[in-house]
């Protein structure tokens, strides 16, 4: 997907998920406590302050990080948002959560009135339930079939190791939230979807700024290093200093919650 289409894409999303939640107001939902889990509440800071830290050794210093690794980074990037994306897609049609009987007179009433008989068999039993996690299967196929969910590239080193059980945990994690809380999942995973499209937004804008203020004068100038220096690597430097950042108010909110 290009960066236009994903604007359009979150536009969306932003107005289905305002219907939503004026459909579901946040007192009808028990809120589970923030502080169930503090390991993973760490995960993400530590994570992009890592990644900050490496890239600032790179620059400066030793070169850890790879043209390979850079690329490694970046689709890790593309997965984190395109797998929130995901989430809040099946976030907003709720697949195991069952239809409210005022909703189904609703539903039922509306169907009688035009006649529509996919409707009226839609509040029958737990049809919609199992339309709902069709359409929710249907969704992921899409997302991997046409490559929108694609898995950082991975070998067998301990930094895949690691990234291997970190997606499994994120995944566990979420399928468990969607189960017990869906309402506070589809609110966690819009959250962090705004977050991610907001920092990768400035993270692009940091890139043009690197790109017109450092590489085409120094080009121009004729100095070596440009040609040394990935441009990419600026780009994953503010991305994830936006993100430990970001990471870090949200543990403050949570200390003081």
């Amino acid at each position: 997907m290009g960066l236009f289409f994903i604007f359009i894409v979150m536009a969306i999303i932003r107005n289905v998920n305002k219907i939503v939640e004026k459909n579901n107001p946040v007192a009808s939902v028990p809120e589970p406590n923030p502080n169930h889990n503090k390991l993973s509440n760490y995960l993400p800071f530590v994570f992009h302050s890592v990644i900050v830290i490496l890239i600032l050794i790179t620059l400066f210093s030793v070169k850890v990080i790879s043209d390979e690794r850079v690329d490694i980074l970046i689709g890790d990037i593309s997965f984190q948002f395109y797998s929130t994306l995901l989430l809040v897609i099946i976030g907003l049609i709720s697949p195991f959560t069952t239809i409210r009987p005022q909703t189904r007179q609703k539903m039922l009433e509306f169907g009688n009135q035009t006649n529509n008989k996919f409707i009226i068999w839609l509040t029958v039993d737990k049809n919609l339930q199992l339309t709902k996690i069709g359409a929710s299967i249907i969704i992921i196929i899409y997302f991997i079939y046409f490559e929108h969910l694609k898995f950082p590239a991975l070998n067998d080193s301990l930094m895949s190791s690691v990234a291997v059980f970190l997606i499994f945990f994120y995944l566990l994690n979420n399928i468990i939230q969607l189960f017990r809380h869906p309402s506070q999942f589809r609110r966690a995973n819009m959250f962090r979807l705004t977050l991610l499209f907001n920092s990768i937004k400035k993270s692009f804008f940091v890139l043009i700024g690197v790109m017109v203020l450092l590489f085409i004068p120094s080009a121009i100038l004729g100095f070596k290093f440009v040609d040394n220096v990935n441009p990419l690597v600026f780009a994953l430097l503010g991305y994830n200093v936006i993100m430990a950042y970001n990471e870090y108010k949200i543990l403050k909110i949570e200390a003081a919650s």
